[in-house]
């Protein structure tokens, strides 16, 4: 068992999770006009990115799967959530962070439709293996088209659940007031972002949320000349790859993988062992 920095059952009951789901393969907008703001040099910034995102054999692979008039949309970046689990009740909750306004500026959500199922548990304090099959349906389909995700399952002392939700529910007031009071940041590409959200919730319940180790995104720069391409590798903003980001918490914490259809991967006898039990 890898989980390092989560012992095999750290509360009596049946434990409070958090599970920060990753979909490498929901598309994301790369708007072109932000990147050009944020690159204060004169390059190719569409070509920019055409080559960057354009990269099978990075991994994940990358890929466009359309290029709009905003911006290509990307392959392999990843979408990120988080998923509660109240151990004592079986309560789900699943929020995530994106720019589902129309100014733009970010919004945090619930997704009802994973509110609605109920994890139970076998008296070993184990979930069972059909409300397991429930919100492995549900958590692929957050953003309609059910899409495969790589994720952590994190155990934790009961109480981490209401931590959790009390932050969502703290950080959707500031977002909502912040486009008038200035009480949050606006979403950011290269700093506020979706998988910036998953993991802060995540670590206000205690979780180990370092992932320094994961590799940046290698950005192809087209145009300009020897003294720009220098700049820029030097002082350009960082892109984070959520997907690669989530295989350092892999290294961690329990695997938590998921097809497209809600099933889990490599791991069947996962329900039956969740305690070690």
């Amino acid at each position: 068992m890898r989980e390092i920095d989560n012992p095999v059952s750290p509360c009596d009951n049946p434990c409070d999770v958090a599970i920060p789901p990753v979909y490498p393969n929901q598309p994301i907008l790369i708007p072109t006009a932000e990147v050009a703001r944020q690159i204060p040099f004169e390059i190719d910034v569409r070509e920019t990115l055409r080559q960057t995102f354009t990269d099978p054999d990075s991994d994940p692979p990358l890929s466009i799967q359309s290029a709009t008039a905003s911006g290509p949309k990307v392959l392999g970046l990843g979408h990120a959530g988080i998923a509660v689990i109240n151990g004592l009740t079986g309560a789900v909750k699943y929020a995530e962070y994106g720019r589902y306004d129309r100014a733009g500026f970010g919004e945090v959500r619930f997704i009802p439709e994973v509110a609605g199922v109920t994890v139970t548990f076998t008296e070993g304090g184990n979930p069972n293996p059909a409300s397991m099959a429930a919100l492995g349906r549900e958590l692929v389909r957050t953003n309609g088209v059910g899409r495969a995700v790589e994720g952590v399952w994190v155990k934790l002392a009961n109480g981490a659940f209401d931590t959790m939700v009390s932050f969502v529910g703290t950080r959707m007031a500031n977002v909502a007031a912040g486009r008038d009071a200035g009480r949050a940041d606006a979403y950011d590409v290269s700093a506020n972002h979706c998988v910036t959200f998953a993991l802060e919730v995540a670590r206000s319940a205690g979780v180990n949320t370092n992932v320094s180790g994961a590799p940046d995104l290698d950005i192809v720069i087209v145009g300009g000349n020897m003294s720009t391409r220098l700049a820029l590798r030097t002082f350009s903003p960082t892109f984070e790859v959520p997907a690669r980001q989530i295989n350092v918490m892999q290294e961690r914490y329990r695997d938590y993988r998921l097809s497209s259809a809600g099933a889990l991967i490599g791991n069947e006898q996962f329900p039956t062992t969740l305690n070690g039990l």
